[in-house]
């Protein structure tokens, strides 16, 4: 039998995009065992009903959990029965998802292999310069780190063995910003992790559109370097900016 794969979407809004990635994923129709879940953070939108008429199995958040990605990621994993677990923001697409499931497939006969994330890069109809520097140095960052005991990965795509995402509980809901990383930490002391450098997801520029390099990369390091000394999140909420370039989503983190 084919081994299964989750493909696990976290939602919030998402009807403007959400439709795209996963006619990107039912490329894969027919030739894997794979099966579509979107983790919807009760949507004010069509974002839902777009996903259930594409084919995905929708679950809602648990209102009473921690308002973050990682619940969403979570949500989506508590009802997911494959046997590889690929996690995708909503605003990606996969480059070739035949290739990369197939090279996914391979790599993961390593059996200490037990956690990877492709290269990322700007949609490339939108690529402007200042994405392809700023991405070609972000790949090979994570790439290296995934080499040491403290990888940093971003969430827009991470791949992991299910029994390993329980058997390190999954992300921490509780984390606001870094929970990609944290999870990735944790997965490395029970096996290695694998930075895939011939796959590539697409991703939307629109935060860095909005803040620019400069203060995302400053955040970030800000916010990961906060944890790791006081044990606990600097930013206390994921705020949606709704208006912006285009009219697409934004967010800006709250102190």
């Amino acid at each position: 039998m084919k081994t299964k794969v989750s493909f696990i979407i976290p939602a919030l809004n998402e009807e403007k995009r959400i439709e795209a990635l996963i006619d990107n994923i039912k490329i894969l129709d027919k030739k894997y065992n794979y099966e579509i879940i979107v983790a919807d953070g009760h949507s004010t939108d069509q974002t839902a009903h777009l996903a259930e008429k594409k084919g995905a199995i929708v679950i809602s958040d648990n209102k009473d959990a921690p308002k973050t990605i990682a619940n969403g990621r979570n949500t989506g994993a508590g009802i997911a029965t494959g046997e590889i677990f690929i996690f995708c923001d909503a605003d990606t697409v996969i480059k070739d998802p035949d290739m990369f499931l197939s090279e996914i497939f391979s790599v993961f006969q390593d059996t200490q292999i037990i956690g990877g994330a492709p290269g990322l890069r700007i949609f490339p109809d939108e690529t402007i310069l200042q994405d392809k520097v700023f991405h070609y140095l972000f790949n090979n960052i994570v790439r290296i780190s995934f080499r040491t005991k403290g990888p940093i990965c971003g969430g827009q795509c991470q791949i992991v063995r299910a029994n390993s995402f329980r058997e390190v509980n999954g992300y921490n809901a509780n984390i606001v910003h870094g929970e990609d990383s944290d999870f990735f930490r944790r997965l490395r002391k029970f096996g290695r992790l694998h930075f895939f450098n011939n796959l590539v997801v697409y991703e939307s520029p629109r935060r860095y559109r909005r803040f620019g390099y400069i203060v995302l990369l400053l955040q970030g390091v800000y916010s990961l370097a906060y944890q790791q000394i006081f044990k606990k999140n600097v930013f206390k909420e994921w705020r949606r900016i709704e208006k912006g370039i285009n009219n697409r989503r934004r967010f800006v983190f709250i102190l």
